[in-house]
């Protein structure tokens, strides 16, 4: 998989069952095998409380070897892909881009700490 999903879309999904789950981020690329998973939540972000540019929504997945957080915007779509086992990849835009399209999800930030290290 290239990184020219960036280009327009900050998730790229597989045709059938995927197992990888990339996340590209500040000139990195990292992936997880998807049997890694151990559970994901969807959730409101609660630094979007005092501050309303910050992103709505909080994506924690919780892997085996390392914990992702991924916030955004609209990221429901992620979770139902997540869910079906589809999600190829995860990578963020530029802020300039957020209100393009406001059907899409919009990714702002990923953080992947590995477990045990934090």
């Amino acid at each position: 998989m290239s990184m020219n999903f960036l280009k327009d879309d900050c998730f790229d999904i597989a045709n059938l069952n995927c197992f990888c789950i990339e996340f590209h981020f500040e000139g990195w690329r990292r992936g997880f095998h998807a049997s890694q998973l151990i559970e994901y939540t969807l959730e409101s972000n609660p630094d979007a409380k005092d501050n309303k540019d910050a992103p709505s929504q909080k994506l924690s997945l919780a892997f085996s070897t390392a914990d992702v957080v991924v916030l955004g915007w609209r990221l429901d779509r992620l979770a139902d892909y997540l869910h079906e086992n589809k999600l190829a990849a995860v990578g963020i835009l530029p802020k300039r881009y957020a209100d393009l399209e406001r059907n899409k999800p919009f990714v702002t930030s990923i953080k992947i700490e590995p477990v045990g290290k934090g």
